[in-house]
């Protein structure tokens, strides 16, 4: 017995040797570099946006170290400028548009490819994504030919078709994924207990589903918010806001920019502080 426990702890004592360089290795990545790589990816992606704030208070007229002041000039240009609040109000109101286009055609699509059975089923799930594999400024163009030849005016309203077109899409593929985890018995379960169809939705597929609706319809509404190229193409003389920064940009460097982009960024804030009270109600 002795013998064998001591063939056991030198073969244990071996092993044990033989995995402590692989062990120190992961031990001082883990230790030192998961730390220092994690503050450098975070630095690289909110570095900019905390410097286009700081920067919006800044009281020089070019952005740059260092400080000639603080100031609150440029939000009080920002507030009196019509032509930026008309802008903001347009993006507004498109926004609002497509999100419930977009929101609505996009559950009944993920309804009808998830539960649906039908021929060419994948022809049709293929023909539906294929606008947000499109590039923005070929979507565009199509877009602004297409309007010319069937004779529509660009304005706010083919912004809005042009924007559904590409945002639908995305709503579709998210409710899509939370609607296959979806357990169907649990519908059945409460038919079978009495409720009718329309109890049935309302009181449970309904729930189960809102965080996947609600997380498609703020995606629809943040690409619909963002969305430039589209607009640029289909808008007409009305502009929406990214329209607006874009020519601002164009003569040249503005204060005022950074402070639009710290208002459009609290505002993304506010929306993904909604969703999660939302989300946990």
């Amino acid at each position: 017995m002795s013998v064998d426990a001591a063939t056991s702890d030198g073969s244990a004592a071996e092993e044990s040797a033989g995995q402590s360089p692989m062990n120190t290795v992961l031990n001082a990545v883990s230790g030192y570099w998961m730390p220092v790589w994690a503050i450098l990816v975070f630095g690289f992606l909110y570095a900019p946006i905390a410097v286009l704030i700081l920067f919006s208070f800044e009281q020089g007229t070019f952005s740059g170290f260092p400080w000639d002041g603080f100031t609150m000039q440029w939000y009080v240009q920002m507030v009196n400028d019509d032509r930026l609040i008309q802008s903001t109000l347009n993006s507004l109101y498109v926004g609002a548009f497509v999100t419930t286009g977009a929101t609505i055609l996009g559950t009944l699509g993920a309804i009808a490819l998830v539960r649906g059975s039908f021929r060419r089923k994948g022809l049709f799930r293929a023909l539906v994504i294929a606008p947000m594999t499109i590039p923005g400024l070929i979507l565009g163009i199509a877009l602004l030919l297409w309007f010319n030849m069937i004779g529509f005016n660009t304005s706010l309203r083919t912004v809005m078709l042009g924007q559904l077109v590409f945002v639908t899409p995305f709503v579709l593929i998210t409710v899509s994924a939370r609607l296959r985890g979806f357990d169907p018995e649990l519908e059945e379960a409460a038919r079978d207990l009495g409720a009718s169809k329309w109890q049935t939705y309302r009181r449970v597929t309904l729930p189960i589903l809102m965080p996947g609706i609600i997380s498609g319809a703020l995606f629809a509404f943040t690409l619909s918010f963002d969305d430039f190229l589209i607009a640029f193409f289909t808008s007409g003389v009305e502009n929406t806001l990214p329209i607006y920064i874009w020519s601002k940009v164009q003569h040249g460097t503005d204060p005022v920019i950074n402070a639009i982009s710290a208002m459009v960024l609290l505002f993304s804030i506010s929306l993904i502080v909604i969703s999660e009270l939302l989300r946990q109600r």
